[in-house]
């Protein structure tokens, strides 16, 4: 079998390669410089983009799955404070899981479920949403028994890391109160961490839950409902303490850098001869 010559790049013809050495030198040591700073500005950009949180102001503590606990009792009524919390939560797509309660408990969705697929839910909790459908479950309070389902549901679906988030005014009845104390006790011992939204709550009952649980509980929705809400105010606000100006630096630096490579280092073109144009 015949073998095909090799095909050789077109050249110059050119006598004095000995003239040519320094310009070879002071190119590769160019284009080595040139690649280990884009390297460097890609790494850095890599790493600050990675070292930012992206998602809106989490409610819940990064890296665990959420049991969100509403009460629907009577004395805490539709509260519209429900809907941005879930706007929060939909905003910042943490994995969640909902149960209501008044009297009794259930659970609405399954712990570990993406937060955008609770979007859905919002309409029931604003003010110019449909009909709740939990209007007839409105009666008596007991925080124990939502508190209680929350922790045996993460128990059932084997979440390491769980977090309940009670919204409530935290009425207690006196003869709930014994088995309330066992539920946050069995909390404690289980490693689930509790965070409390207090609607219109009175202080003594806020007293209580710090007493048992500690004062560092306790969340608002004050600013993360203005950002969840899109308005002008809080958005600009946001976006101006929040820009990131070193990732905006280096990619300016990596696109200049990039530039500066095509132009120095880009293959030498020469001019077709005139005859070869005819």
């Amino acid at each position: 079998m015949a073998v095909l010559p090799e095909r050789r790049r077109p050249g110059l013809p050119y006598g004095e390669l000995a003239a040519l050495r320094w310009p070879l030198v002071r190119t590769t040591a160019f284009r080595l410089l040139l690649g280990l700073g884009l390297a460097a500005a890609l790494v850095a950009a890599l790493a600050i983009a990675r070292s930012r949180d992206a998602q809106p102001n989490p409610l819940l503590p990064v890296g665990t799955t959420g049991m969100i606990v509403l009460d629907l009792s009577a004395s805490a009524g539709l509260q519209p404070e429900y809907g941005e919390l879930l706007r929060r939560i939909v905003a910042a797509n943490e994995p969640t899981g909902v149960i209501v309660f008044s009297d009794h408990a259930y659970e609405l969705v399954p712990p570990g479920t993406p937060g955008k697929d609770l979007a859905p839910m919002i309409r029931f909790f604003s003010a110019d949403g449909v009909a709740n459908p939990w209007e007839s479950f409105q009666t008596g309070t007991n925080l124990a028994v939502g508190l209680e389902l929350a922790q045996n549901v993460l128990e059932r679906d084997r979440v390491e890391r769980g977090t309940i988030l009670l919204a409530s005014d935290l009425e207690v009845f006196s003869d709930d109160g014994s088995r309330l104390t066992a539920a946050l006790a069995e909390l404690r011992s289980k490693g689930t961490e509790l965070r409390i939204l207090p609607l219109g709550a009175r202080e003594e009952q806020k007293r209580f839950f710090a007493a048992t649980v500690g004062a560092d509980i306790f969340i608002e929705l004050d600013e993360g409902a203005t950002i969840a809400a899109g308005r002008a105010d809080g958005a600009v606000q946001l976006a101006e303490e929040n820009m990131p100006w070193l990732f905006v630096a280096l990619a300016i630096t990596l696109a200049l850098l990039l530039a500066a490579n095509e132009r120095a280092c880009g293959r030498l073109r020469l001019p077709t001869p005139a005859r070869a144009r005819s």
